[in-house]
């Protein structure tokens, strides 16, 4: 029962679940009000994942997917948006006010992730788990330990707040650079395994 937990924890901490995560924080805030905002990541992740393998588990008999389906593309078109998105911010912060924060960016977010993954997980499903129940207690396991991961993630780049002004601007430099040359790197692999 443990097991799903400790995957979903540790499909948490894939790199750019990481770099998604930290580059939508905001360090200034508390460590409780981000960690709720990762755990909504987490949640969006969750119900994507759900839905759609419960999809594919239901139409396997009649449509045939492999462990190399995926909505890769879209997480790689998100991590530049994301990426672009942070260093415009940064660079206006200072000469336009902040335009009203969007709720649902986290949870939204994660939404798209957790489509990518779900073709894999549905697989894994139907290959380790022949009932219904046993693979909904799967993804339920999952989900939990994905929403606790991302929860802990985000509180943890609120640590970095004790850093000076130029220091955090520079990090999130980096964070944002990181992003977008992470999701082009997915893009041109989708890209080449589409060719060949």
């Amino acid at each position: 029962m443990l097991t799903p937990i400790l995957i979903g924890l540790s499909h948490s901490i894939e790199s750019d679940h990481v770099i998604a995560v930290s580059n939508l924080i905001d360090v200034r805030n508390s460590s409780f009000k981000e960690a709720l905002r990762g755990a909504s990541w987490g949640l969006g992740h969750t119900v994507s994942v759900m839905c759609t393998a419960f999809m594919l588990l239901f139409i396997r008999h009649s449509v045939e997917f492999s462990t190399s389906f995926s909505l890769e593309l879209l997480v790689g078109i998100m991590m530049v948006v994301i990426g672009v998105i942070r260093f415009m911010s940064i660079a206006t912060k200072n000469h336009v006010h902040p335009h009203r924060e969007n709720k649902y960016v986290f949870f939204n977010v994660g939404i798209i992730h957790g489509l990518a993954g779900s073709g894999t997980i549905a697989v894994l499903l139907t290959s380790q788990f022949s009932t219904l129940y046993e693979q909904t207690q799967f993804l339920v396991l999952f989900g939990i330990g994905t929403i606790i991961g991302m929860g802990i993630i985000a509180a943890f780049f609120t640590r970095l707040k004790f850093l000076k002004p130029q220091y955090l601007t520079a990090f999130s430099c980096i964070i944002a650079l990181v992003s977008v040359l992470y999701g082009i790197k997915i893009i041109y692999e989708q890209f080449y395994t589409y060719i060949n």
